[in-house]
């Protein structure tokens, strides 16, 4: 008897001990965060609040509505019984529709981060400091099981003022947007989405996702935004006349430079809502590129050399001079490499945004900027490698001025948004003189024959870029798409105010991708024709600062261009929206998908 006592009690504390540790892993399924739209609750007044809910990977939760009556909603509250406010009705994002096991039609369910907002009316004799409790009841499933329903509590402290004045408006990504545009991250059963950092942390831990990040940062450089490196590394590197071991501190702090601008530009945009490409519409950060990569050409050709005050000039006769002057080129270029934004880019974003740590921000951008810089570590490198060859009479001369003309060219490149119409004309002509005096003027290869030859057919080259860039381009003989130009909020609300499906293509003029979307993607016969299904909107963010540009910002969460959205019944169809250049084909199928 005493016997069986003990087992039913050692079976009861194991069954005690598995409930805690699911319960524990429960806890760990989704985290709440309390969010308010005011620094302070205003006595009398309404208070906008909101609950920031992360739903971890692959777990999901079920939507109020869109589903049956044996699935157990998500659940917000707020105890307000012996508080002196009030609790609003709470506002649901839209749900994502999945296929789940068992059931005949598609669920209605939450996964990702999504935002349940209410409002609190505040008494008017109310003072000192509000207590905040509530909790959020769900029940988390995946593809294979649903587990017990659990709740996640949640408090915060907030001061009640008697005066508007003594309050301020905060976290207004949250609450200057539509319920609706709320929506849950699109999510796959079973699957972790490529822009999800979020689901990558949690799937292989943090050391792991910084390895998964370096190498996107290596696919960066497929990306066409980078291509000026090249060119510019191979001018900056070849004409150095340098040691092995001094080229490749060098290299390294020409990388360190551009890694740490890109790392600063990405945490500021993250933080700030704003896009990488942004500063390249500013006149001052294009001019001031160019000025830099025509003041290293000239010194190129032996127009001068550069002449520093007397204590810089001392410094500079060091080793370190040459290190500090790669280091400025790199974070000057950083710029350049700053508006190749991805999905995988946007995932970071995404997730920096969220974690609102700048510090978790910089080491993930920067180790991102590294695997984008290591490339040119050898580009860099291996370019030095000219200036080692064997010299023979005055060759070199011809190599430094064929790097001087690259230069002056990328000059011309940055400035070309600035000559609107006229760039690639300038450009065209450029290129062309830069031919003909290799070939008539240039008289530094005299006696070798070999870079003779060489210097020829490059110069060759230069004019048959030339004249090909004057071409004027063929107009597409089709009528292509109808693109609607809103620039304002009235005009977009009256175009998305339709029955018919909607297709946004967000572009801007510095975007190279997006130009490439114009000029193959979509004068196909095929995308045009589907297009005629589609109320067809463009928006202009070369330019991101405008009132209009700044709400369509918030109101789409857009971190990069080219991104393409698709509304159906006024609603976004989270799954299909897409960034990066895409081929006719791939855009076709994902504007079928529409009508699915």
């Amino acid at each position: 008897m005493r016997q069986s006592s003990q087992l039913l009690l050692a079976i009861l504390m194991l069954f005690v001990g598995l409930s805690l540790q699911g319960q524990q892993d429960l806890e760990e399924i989704l985290t709440v965060e309390f969010k308010s739209s005011q620094s302070a609750a205003i006595a009398g007044e309404t208070l906008d609040v909101a609950l920031v809910v992360d739903i971890h990977h692959p777990w999901h939760v079920y939507a109020p509505e869109g589903n049956d009556e044996f699935t157990i909603p998500v659940t917000p509250s707020i105890i307000s019984e012996g508080s002196p406010f009030a609790v609003a009705e709470w506002i649901y994002p839209e749900a994502e529709r999945i296929s789940v096991a068992g059931v005949e039609e598609p669920a209605a369910v939450y996964g990702g981060r999504i935002v349940l907002r209410s409002s609190l009316n505040i008494d008017a004799d109310a003072a000192g400091t509000l207590e905040i409790k509530g909790e959020v009841y769900y029940q988390a499933c995946d593809d294979a099981q649903c587990l017990i329903p659990a709740a996640v509590e949640f408090t915060t402290q907030l001061p009640v003022v008697s005066n508007a004045d003594a309050s301020s408006p905060i976290n207004a990504a949250l609450f200057d947007v539509t319920p609706t545009q709320l929506a849950s991250e699109s999510i796959e059963e079973g699957e972790v989405e490529d822009d999800d950092i979020s689901g990558l942390v949690d799937q292989y831990g943090i050391i792991l996702t910084y390895l998964i990040i370096f190498f996107g940062g290596l696919a960066l450089n497929l990306t066409p935004c980078v291509y000026p490196l090249i060119p510019i590394t191979i001018s900056f590197f070849g004409g150095k006349d340098t040691s092995k071991g001094r080229t490749f501190w060098m290299a390294l702090a020409y990388v360190l430079g551009i890694a740490v601008t890109y790392s600063i530009l990405g945490v500021a945009a993250a933080l700030g809502g704003g896009l990488f490409g942004a500063l390249l519409t500013n006149p001052i950060v294009l001019i001031g590129i160019a000025v830099i990569l025509v003041g290293l050409s000239l010194s190129m050709f032996g127009v001068y050399e550069f002449r520093l005050p007397t204590g810089l000039m001392t410094a500079a006769s060091q080793s370190k001079a040459g290190i500090f002057g790669s280091f400025f080129m790199g974070l000057t270029l950083g710029i350049v490499a700053a508006p190749c934004v991805g999905p995988f880019v946007i995932g970071l974003l995404t997730y920096v945004a969220a974690q609102q740590s700048v510090v978790l921000g910089f080491t993930m951008f920067f180790t991102l900027a590294m695997g984008l810089g290591i490339p040119y570590l050898f580009l860099a490198m291996y370019s030095s490698k000219l200036s080692s060859l064997p010299r023979s009479g005055t060759w070199m001369i011809g190599v430094r001025v064929i790097f001087g003309l690259v230069l002056i060219a990328m000059a011309i490149y940055f400035l070309m948004p600035l000559l609107g119409d006229y760039g690639a004309l300038v450009m065209s002509l450029f290129l062309i003189g830069s031919g003909v005096y290799l070939i008539m003027f240039d008289n530094s290869a005299e006696g070798n024959k070999g870079f003779n030859r060489i210097k020829q057919a490059i110069a060759i080259i230069l004019i048959i870029i030339g004249t090909w860039m004057g071409i004027p381009e063929p107009e597409y003989s089709g009528a292509g798409i109808d693109w609607n130009h809103p620039t304002n909020q009235i005009e977009l609300d009256g175009l998305l105010d339709t029955d018919s499906p909607v297709m946004i293509d967000v572009y801007a003029d510095w975007c190279i991708p997006c130009k490439e979307m114009d000029k193959f993607t979509f004068p196909d016969p095929e995308v045009v024709k589907l297009s005629q299904k589609f109320i067809a909107i463009k928006i202009d963010l070369t330019r991101d600062s405008g009132e209009f540009e700044q709400q369509f910002l918030k109101q789409f969460d857009i971190k990069g261009v080219p991104s393409y959205i698709f509304l159906n019944e006024r609603k976004e169809l989270n799954a299909l929206r897409s960034t990066g250049y895409e081929n006719a084909q791939d855009f076709v199928e994902r504007m079928q998908k529409v009508f699915e």
